[in-house]
């Protein structure tokens, strides 16, 4: 950034059997690599300088982005595969007010005004990422000021493409069911053919290296008209409840379903178990990754939300002085949601951001509290206010409740904020000054927010953030419940 042209005082046995034979493959996990960076100040610059007059960089400098709309910092970068790479962009933003940029790969937007709000001050460095599709080979990665305040300060860009490992369901453990190759487009030397029962599965033998979280990705295809579930085991204990396999249209066609898990080092088993009379789909093979950067994105989610089973007994107004009530809570597996604006919630601890005099409605206490029985921190921490129990609709009949995780999506991002707070029974469409700021919404109480474009999903269930107050917490589980609903919807 500038201000007004002064600078910023800113193992591989492999043993195999054939079908109704047990086999057993033992495979090594793949070693996760590390991310390459790449550093602001080698990259081409465009309307920005390289500069050091601010603390905590790394390498030799950062770009200072001129203030106006425009500027860039474009790094060439290579990948050893195609795939789906994990962009790390670290910044400053001394202001409080988002700088966002428009982030392109090979020439494409794949992030449109992504959201780099305030860091607090020019020497404290935070880190946005997203993930795009990267082709084998040099791709350039550019990050564009939308706005005539310019960008951020940028330090690096951290690229990563996950390794991963095929392992072909014909070489892997099978049980009531057989080796095919009689359709078109899959992998290795066949497929496997469930037989039409519950029970066949398809087991894979990993080995690993060390003890961590691993991605996986089976691909099938299904030619039926309905679900072909599935249950997923890790070394015995159900790790997915029939995870949906849905139609592909034929049995030519194939698609991919994912899913994680926590592996021990050494040996773990996997196996897909089918749960219905109709057998599993046809399965070709397991791929497996150690990167965490396949996140659902917000478009992954929104393609899930774009029709409404409505559970709620009427809809709410989006504000106490609008006449008509517009807005619905819908209903979708293992979640809730609703689509409506955002007015910004400032209850609870005082802060700079949020006490009396900035906020004419505050309160200091939350519905929630922390881990200490205090009110939660709206300046500090994400989270979204539910309307209380009405005869409208009544979140407690639906596993919902403090901690409970949110996906809050605006303007192609994903906050993961938890359930901390209620409000009016008739209103609906509130969330703290953090959400608001991170997703580069005006968070000012008085007159901050946006009057539409936010997707509240809310996800059911037992599992919630603890403590509270712990928004890393609600990140990690926010995108295992994430990549859970796209897998289940």
């Amino acid at each position: 950034m500038r201000l007004s042209g002064i600078r910023s005082p800113a193992r591989r046995a492999v043993t195999i059997l054939s079908a109704g034979v047990l086999v057993i493959l033992y495979l090594s996990a793949p070693a996760a690599a590390a991310a390459t960076r790449y550093e602001a100040e080698n990259a081409t610059i465009s309307q920005g300088v390289v500069e050091s007059n601010h603390l905590g960089f790394s390498g030799t400098g950062f770009v200072n982005y001129d203030n106006l709309v425009g500027g860039y910092v474009q790094w060439t970068v290579n990948a050893a595969t195609a795939g789906t790479a994990t962009l790390a962009f670290r910044f400053a933003n001394g202001t409080t007010t988002s700088r966002p940029m428009d982030i392109t790969v090979n020439g494409t937007l794949v992030a449109d005004e992504l959201s780099f709000p305030g860091t607090g001050n020019w020497d404290t460095w935070q880190t946005k990422s997203i993930t795009a599709a990267v082709n084998a080979g040099s791709n350039t990665i550019r990050a564009t000021a939308t706005t005539a305040n310019g960008g951020p300060n940028v330090d690096y860009l951290d690229f990563d493409v996950p390794a991963v490992t095929d392992y072909q369901a014909e070489n892997a453990t099978i049980s009531q069911g057989v080796v095919e190759s009689n359709h078109l487009g899959y992998t290795g030397t066949g497929f496997v053919n469930y037989d039409n029962l519950v029970g066949s599965y398809v087991e894979w033998t990993v080995n690993a290296d060390a003890a961590g979280t691993v991605n996986f990705e089976i691909r099938y295809a299904n030619g039926g008209t309905v679900n072909r579930p599935m249950d997923v085991f890790l070394n015995g204990v159900l790790i997915r409840d029939e995870l949906a396999f849905n139609p592909t249209g034929n049995w030519d066609t194939w698609a991919n379903q994912t899913f994680s898990a926590n592996l021990v080092a050494g040996t773990n088993k996997i196996r897909a178990t089918a749960t219905t009379a109709n057998g599993g789909p046809n399965v070709d093979r397991l791929r497996i990754g150690t990167s965490s950067g396949g996140a659902p994105t917000a478009s992954d989610l929104l393609a899930k939300v774009t029709t409404c089973s409505q559970i709620s007994n009427g809809k709410y107004k989006t504000d106490s002085d609008v006449s008509t009530a517009t807005v619905a809570v819908c209903q979708k597996t293992g979640a809730v949601f609703w689509k409506a604006d955002m007015d910004i919630d400032c209850d609870g601890i005082r802060t700079t951001q949020c006490n009396e005099n900035t906020d004419c409605c505050y309160q200091p206490d939350t519905f929630c509290h922390t881990s200490t029985d205090s009110p939660l921190n709206a300046a500090a921490l994400p989270y979204v206010v539910v309307p209380s129990p009405s005869s409208i609709w009544d979140y407690r009949n639906y596993s919902i409740g403090c901690g409970t995780v949110v996906a809050v999506i605006y303007n192609n991002q994903v906050e993961y904020a938890v359930f901390g707070d209620t409000g009016p029974t008739g209103i609906i469409g509130e969330a703290s000054y953090a959400t608001a700021n991170d997703l580069g919404i005006n968070p000012d109480p008085s007159n901050g927010g946006t009057d539409s474009g936010v997707t509240y999903i809310v996800f059911q269930g037992s599992r919630r953030v603890s403590p509270i107050e712990s928004h890393s917490t609600a990140v990690t589980l926010g995108e295992q419940l994430a990549q859970d609903f796209i897998n289940n919807n």
